[in-house]
């Protein structure tokens, strides 16, 4: 048998070699270098600048990154910037996912086959408003653990992803003959803190690239214009980009990094043509022609543009970010990802397209083939009813495996992501308020189906909630009777900057009082609930329960089916109901507010749909009046409103709380 083995050997040992002697005859002569005396790039030894388009690769479906790919090409850039998302492709630890929207290599080799190069941003931090700045949440789970410094815990999380990413990424450096032609090391790091300044902690990533990806290979750091941002995000030596919006003057920014660096290109690594949407906030409207005339005018002093974001597509399922800067102080990045861009989240051209367009036009050459058409959108032409209904407290076993559990006990105990945790506790007797402490980050109460009120940390992490005199006066007249206390918590979104991402654990952290009674210690029956799809319990609809008759309404997952035989885009307008998530098939489309705004409708892309049968359900939290969709669905169905008086805590008005709580959270967060 060692016969056959060794030829199978030399021919296996052939093909490398013919491989390797490809790829050296690609790359031969290809380099791409800083010249710092000219303060430009050389590209294959001649001037370069880039004008680039960020686009996020797991931020669009797989299908539509070359359509979007060649709509940047052809508004005249000749790069693409993206981030890698680190809690993408290992949401597990020690599990790596390089498939389909997490397929970077394919990304990449689409970006070269549009003529385009390729800015890298592999993190591992990358803010970019994506659930917990795109690191992976079971970090959490580590004693010890301080993100974006260097940790032991950190940095050995980092050095093992790197040696899995890295040898993937190498191959499609420019000099290897591929379209990467520079890398920037951790993000905005100077922003960190406030101002953290961990250099040994940069010095171990820059080391750490060069490792896998050379020497030879273009490493930069970016920060905002501030000088304290810069000091503390630069590496010795090291090219520096900067990020600024159009309120800024060119050439002002362009000064401020001379304080820094001498010499070396002028790169703004995101031009700001946009910007994100918040939860309760207004939507970002940045003005195109002011976009076009900054960015003319950094043209004309040679700086390389990224446009950040060129199409910004969407946060699906759960992984919007958030921001907390201070204790108390917490605010949600929305579903949709437009950011206001010139691709709009659907993919279509806009105003601000044309006018970068015209801009570059001066410059360079623009591509002979005409910018595509938009995309048409599909609109439902009949009613579509929600017949079915899951109640989701009458049927928790086909959601969640409940466990019996002593508070604080959070979602990362159960090394749960994202999505939602119920506590339930059996309880008799009066009962007048129920307060909550450290809630991560909006919490819905029930007293045995009756919804008492929502904490939303939003507006405060603390709360109590006053029951309504009805439901006090029955508790009164039957105190020997036991009810089901039921607090129902939801995930908005990880903290993507700020100081406390490290601790921002979700769930009830720190307690539960009862009538001023903490009842942390009792028996509470935890069900975390992830409810990453809905689709387990629509094929187990025989034994799913129901609830009594004339119940108050409580949280419940509602379907209904319809045709659509094309392949078209679409918007799910979800006016009339209350808070949840958009599930269509399989897929998670993220949540709807559209009480809260400014976002309403939710983007469903064609290739979501089945040509045929489909299936749409909401998991609705709130109560309902009549709710529909206008655009997509029309749904049928009426929940008498009810009403609580609600009373919440300033997060600030008690100072022994809020130092209680951090201790608390810094005890026992991570030792699970």
């Amino acid at each position: 048998d060692i016969i056959p083995f060794l030829s199978q050997m030399r021919c296996f040992v052939l093909l490398i070699s013919l491989l390797a002697l490809h790829i050296a005859h690609v790359a031969c002569g290809r380099s791409f270098t800083i010249d710092w005396d000219n303060d430009r790039f050389l590209k294959d030894g001649k001037p370069f600048s880039y004008q680039s388009g960020g686009m996020h690769y797991f931020r669009v479906p797989r299908q539509y990154w070359g359509d979007r790919m060649n709509k940047i090409r052809l508004a005249g850039m000749n790069t693409l910037q993206t981030y890698i998302s680190w809690r993408s492709h290992e949401l597990v630890e020690g599990e790596f996912n390089f498939e389909g929207d997490n397929n970077i290599t394919e990304y990449l080799s689409l970006a070269q086959s549009y003529g385009l190069n390729v800015v890298l941003r592999p993190g591992p931090y990358i803010c970019a408003e994506w659930t917990f700045g795109g690191l992976p949440y079971w970090l959490l789970n580590k004693p010890g653990m301080e993100v974006r410094m260097y940790n032991k815990p950190y940095v050995e999380a980092i050095a093992k992803w790197f040696a899995v990413l890295l040898p993937i990424i190498k191959p499609f450096l420019y000099e290897n003959g591929g379209p990467i032609i520079t890398v920037q090391v951790e993000n905005e790091y100077g922003a960190y803190g406030p101002f953290v300044c961990d250099k040994k902690y940069l010095q171990f990533l820059l080391d750490l690239n060069k490792k896998y990806l050379g020497e030879n290979a273009v490493y930069f750091t970016m920060d905002n214009t501030n000088d304290k941002r810069l000091e503390c995000g630069a590496i010795p030596g090291l090219l520096k980009a900067l990020d600024f919006g159009p309120e800024n003057e060119p050439a002002h920014e362009l000064q401020m990094l001379r304080k820094f660096q001498a010499h070396g290109p002028f790169i703004n690594g995101e031009y700001w043509a946009g910007w994100f949407d918040m939860w309760g906030g207004g939507h970002a409207n940045r003005n195109a022609t002011k976009v076009a005339e900054r960015l003319d005018q950094m043209l004309q002093l040679n700086a390389s543009v990224n446009f950040y974001m060129f199409h910004g597509g969407t946060n699906f399922g759960y992984t919007n970010g958030a921001m907390s800067k201070v204790p108390g102080r917490y605010n949600v990045r929305v579903t949709s990802y437009d950011y206001n861009a010139p691709l709009t989240e659907s993919g279509d051209t806009t105003e601000k397209y044309f006018a970068i367009r015209d801009v570059m036009s001066k410059y360079v050459e623009l591509p002979s083939d005409p910018v595509p058409p938009n995309s048409p959108k599909w609109k439902s032409t009949v009613d579509i009813q929600m017949k079915t209904r899951i109640s989701l407290f009458d049927n928790l076993e086909q959601f969640s495996k409940c466990v019996e559990r002593k508070l604080p006990s959070l979602m990362e105990h159960f090394n749960q992501s994202e999505g939602f945790i119920l506590y339930q506790l059996q309880w008799s007797g009066p009962l007048h308020n129920i307060s909550l402490y450290g809630v991560h980050d909006r919490a819905t109460v029930f007293v045995d189906r009756q919804k008492i009120g929502s904490i939303n940390r939003m507006q405060s992490l603390n709360g109590s909630l006053i029951l309504p005199i009805d439901l006090v006066n029955q508790l009164n007249v039957r105190p020997d009777k036991g009810y089901t206390i039921s607090i129902l918590v939801e995930n908005l979104g990880r903290v993507n900057h700020g100081s406390y991402m490290a601790v921002d654990f979700k769930g009830i952290n720190c307690m539960v009082l009862l009538d001023g009674k903490n009842v942390n210690l009792e028996g509470w029956t935890v069900c975390p609930l992830p409810l990453d799809s809905v689709q387990p319990a629509l094929q187990n609809m025989a034994n799913l329960r129901y609830p009594p008759s004339g119940s108050p309404f409580t949280p419940s997952i509602f379907c209904g089916s319809f045709r659509k035989l094309n392949g078209d885009d679409t918007f799910l307008d979800p006016r009339g109901w209350e808070k949840g998530i958009a599930y269509l098939n399989e897929v998670n489309l993220g949540r709807y507010w559209p009480t809260e705004g400014p976002q309403v409708t939710l983007y469903a892309p064609g290739v979501y749909f089945k040509q045929g049968e489909n299936l749409i359900c909401l998991f609705e939290i709130e109560l309902l009046i009549l709710a529909t969709l206008s655009c997509l669905l029309m749904f049928l169905f009426s929940v008498k409103r009810l009403r609580s008086t609600v009373m919440i805590f300033s997060s600030f008005s008690s100072c022994f709380t809020l130092v209680l709580y951090y201790c608390f959270l810094h005890k026992h967060a991570t030792h699970f």
